[in-house]
């Protein structure tokens, strides 16, 4: 065999994550062209192919590069550690820590909470990603994620966390008038799963309120709307009650509000990282429940 350059490992990982070259010469900060370089390099080296093409133009990993991509995998993460060891025994907490979750998460509560993380860990990077997909923790998409629900998959690789209770009520802009006459801000088809979208359907179907011409599929954006004005939503207290644009709206007498879990979700053979720690020690530490 061949040798062949560890620092390629990278380039793979980065196209078995992204599936395409494009995207992963993005997220290694280089070319397409230097992506397939680099990994036909390691084929080489290997003699074997270690991906093939989809028909959907996706690279798809071999059995031969599923083998390679885990030893990959635990180089990366060794890399990593030692990263943050040398770090360590200067007295710091070093590295960098993907945190995933919804847009409403990131923007109204991780955010204005993340100055006394870094205020206490200055050489510690946070890089936020505010998504409603749920990211492959295993593929590195994320280090932790904040979600409203258990892991749909990873199984005994993803320890998950309960971080505390959400509870939602129907909010609207202030304003004179009767505020149970603005129209409901309601969910589009693909979220109308969603605990608080069919809330507002039940509510529309029960008091034959007028529905907003607009669908959301995120709490920020009906957070906006609501503070923009055009009608009135149920969203997180904790979160709703500190924006200055909205105000409660009672709700109907024996209308039970949604009430959902805020889990923290991470990758069990990261769990010796020392950033790691202190970052879920910092989400833990976060009030995830409103006061009244």
């Amino acid at each position: 065999m061949q040798s062949h350059d560890w620092n390629d490992l990278k380039y793979l990982l980065a196209l078995h994550r992204s599936g395409k070259l494009k995207e992963a010469g993005l997220a290694t900060g280089v070319s397409d062209t230097t992506i397939a370089r680099r990994v036909r390099r390691i084929e080489d080296a290997l003699g074997v192919s270690l991906f093939l093409r989809s028909a959907s133009g996706l690279y798809e990993p071999t059995d031969a590069g599923l083998e390679i991509i885990a030893h990959a995998e635990r180089v990366e993460r060794e890399n990593i550690a030692i990263g943050e060891k040398l770090g360590g025994i200067a007295g710091r907490v070093t590295g960098v820590v993907r945190i995933s979750s919804v847009p409403v998460i990131v923007n109204r509560v991780l955010i204005p909470a993340l100055s006394s993380l870094t205020a206490k860990h200055p050489q510690l990077a946070i890089e936020l990603v505010p998504s409603a997909g749920n990211l492959d923790l295993s593929r590195r998409e994320a280090d932790l994620a904040v979600r409203f629900a258990r892991p749909a998959r990873g199984g005994l690789r993803v320890r998950a966390q309960k971080l505390g209770e959400l509870a939602f009520d129907v909010y609207g802009p202030k304003r004179e008038g009767n505020p149970k006459a603005l129209p409901w801000i309601g969910y589009d088809e693909a979220c109308s799963g969603l605990p608080q979208a069919q809330w507002i359907e039940a509510e529309l179907a029960h008091e034959g309120a007028t529905r907003a011409p607009l669908r959301v599929t995120d709490a920020e954006t009906a957070l906006e709307a609501a503070g923009a004005g055009l009608g009135r939503t149920i969203l997180p207290r904790l979160i709703a009650d500190k924006d200055p644009r909205l105000s409660r709206i009672p709700g109907r007498d024996g209308a039970a509000l949604p009430l959902r879990d805020v889990w923290l979700l991470s990758h069990v053979d990261q769990s010796a990282r020392a950033s790691l720690a202190v970052v879920k020690d910092w989400l833990v530490g976060i009030s995830w429940s409103s006061d009244s």
